[in-house]
């Protein structure tokens, strides 16, 4: 009976090891489901948004200490061929550079355009797109995605 006892408390301080991990990993789940949702909104609303919808997302969803970076792309809205069409989350991964946390969330377009955001503390904190240059910083942050481009 002592064995029994013994087993019955091993596998109940399993079960509940178990359960915490898995709440851990619903938690990171919301997280990433809502920092993906972040850098969609990022896309329609500032990189392809109007003036007006570009300065309502830089006061509610950027970063504060980068909101006066975004502003500066506040002032105009982007032409509609370098817009990104039907945007898409292809991919998230965690972010963790020992200063700032979060996700790193790439979007990929119809027309075969690509950006990536880093998404810290709910807000969008950077975004990177493609320059064309040989060794951009761009190519480094996108080799950590398995979606082919």
């Amino acid at each position: 009976m002592k064995n029994f006892s013994k087993f019955l408390s091993i596998l109940l301080a399993a079960v509940i090891i178990l359960s915490g991990c898995s709440s851990n990993n619903a938690a990171d789940s919301e997280s990433r489901a809502a920092d993906e949702k972040l850098a969609l909104s990022y896309v329609t609303n500032y990189h392809n948004g109007t003036k007006e919808a570009k300065t309502k997302f830089v006061d509610e969803s950027i970063h504060p200490d980068v909101q006066g970076k975004f502003r500066v792309g506040t002032k105009r809205a982007l032409p509609e061929d370098e817009q990104l069409k039907e945007p898409k989350v292809a991919e998230s991964v965690a972010y963790d550079d020992g200063e700032t946390k979060g996700s790193l969330v790439l979007i990929q377009s119809a027309d075969d355009k690509e950006i990536i955001a880093l998404i810290t503390e709910n807000k969008v904190y950077m975004s990177l797109a493609p320059s064309g240059n040989a060794g951009d910083s761009y190519q480094e942050i996108r080799s950590q995605f398995k979606t082919a481009k």
